[in-house]
């Protein structure tokens, strides 16, 4: 049977909401099963306001980099406000809480990602998100 557009949305818009569930959780092991070998992540954003910004490239580098972040923060409350897919492009638009794990400090936040998915698989994984913001979380007053 032939997969019809509205089912493969609806594959794609589910398989978004488990990477982002994973990302909130932890779950690095989903992640990087869900990467393709040759991933490129970049944590778009300020390098010297929040150190893991930059790209990393396969998944191993990838993984390392989310946990590195996911060390430091905690997602709280997370929405995913708007999901376009355009094919194996998907544009997100999300918000929630963001907690620093070290000083306890928490934020609103509204964020972006980008995915660009082959043979279902995460080829490539952009996200912008405040980093002013976060490094005042990791030094609040």
């Amino acid at each position: 049977m032939k997969q019809t557009a509205v089912d493969f949305r609806a594959e794609r818009k589910a398989l978004v909401e488990r990477i982002t569930v994973a990302r909130i959780v932890g779950d690095f092991d989903y992640l990087e099963s869900a990467s393709a070998p040759d991933i490129i992540v970049k944590l778009i954003g300020a390098p010297d306001l929040f150190p893991y910004c930059g790209e990393y490239h396969g998944r191993r580098d990838a993984r390392q980099a989310l946990e590195q972040a996911h060390i430091e923060f905690s997602f709280h409350d997370m929405k995913l406000d708007h999901i376009l897919i355009d094919g194996e492009k998907v544009a997100v638009r999300w918000r929630g809480t963001l907690r620093n794990r070290g000083t306890g400090a928490s934020g609103h936040f509204e964020g972006f990602t980008h995915l660009i998915f082959e043979a279902g698989l995460i080829k490539e994984y952009f996200t912008f998100i405040d980093t002013a913001a976060m490094r005042a979380l990791a030094q609040p007053d």
